[in-house]
């Protein structure tokens, strides 16, 4: 990884959602911890130094070291849920993984540089792909892949097998001919735009009430 990361936990013996309401109001962050056997641990946060550490990572994915109970385990954080609200982490879910064994990461893809077709060319620069997921070992894992874009001429793009990961510590999983990033003529872009919809017709006018029968000239003559 990009940098090491501590994180201390404390084993969290309470659960469900009035017990997890509590703990936040009290500066804790819920979690779990998936082992290695399959296990599920229950373990609490403190909120304040957990959101620091999140926050010196580009990537919401990264690997941790915990350290719980006397012993410290090498996890992955797999999600992070965060309140609609206030955006601070409500719960944070691990799964502790084997430092000799390949696991399946998402690397962010971030493009660097100004490319030519934009510059002098009359083009847009458009990143169709975000991230890419790769296998490698945890000790090779990266957050983010900076890809350098300023060479690129109208009509260039970068596909996925195009990306500078080493063959003998990346494995990509997924589509390898997709376009990461490319750039498109910008005339071309407007044109292909939708044109406006035609101002609607005038309202025809409405048709006439259909007219209510005539009244007879004259009343019949009452019979006697």
């Amino acid at each position: 990884m990009a940098q090491e990361t501590n994180i201390v936990a404390e084993p969290r013996t309470v659960h469900g959602s009035s017990a997890a309401r509590r703990l936040r109001r009290s500066g804790l962050v819920p979690a779990v911890l998936a082992t290695t056997k399959g296990e599920t641990e229950l373990l609490q946060l403190n909120a304040h130094d957990f959101e620091r550490e999140v926050a010196r990572h580009s990537n919401p994915q990264f690997i941790a070291h915990i350290a719980c109970g006397g012993s410290v385990r090498t996890a992955l954080v797999r999600e992070l849920q965060r309140n609609g609200i206030t955006g601070r982490i409500a719960h944070a879910d691990f799964g502790e993984i084997d430092p000799d064994k390949k696991l399946h990461v998402h690397i962010q893809i971030q493009l660097l540089g100004d490319p030519v077709g934009v510059r002098s060319e009359n083009g847009v620069l458009e990143q169709h792909v975000r991230s890419i997921v790769v296998s490698c070992l945890p000790k090779d894992a990266i957050e983010t892949l900076p890809v350098d874009v300023s060479g690129l001429h109208k009509g260039d793009d970068i596909k996925v097998k195009d990306l500078a990961l080493d063959a003998e510590k990346f494995t990509v999983v997924g589509e390898t001919e997709l376009s990461v990033c490319g750039v498109s003529d910008a005339t071309a872009e407007v044109a292909a735009a939708p044109a406006p919809a035609p101002a609607a017709d005038a309202a025809a006018p409405a048709a006439a009430p259909a007219a209510a029968p005539a009244a007879d000239a004259k009343k019949a003559p009452a019979k006697k």
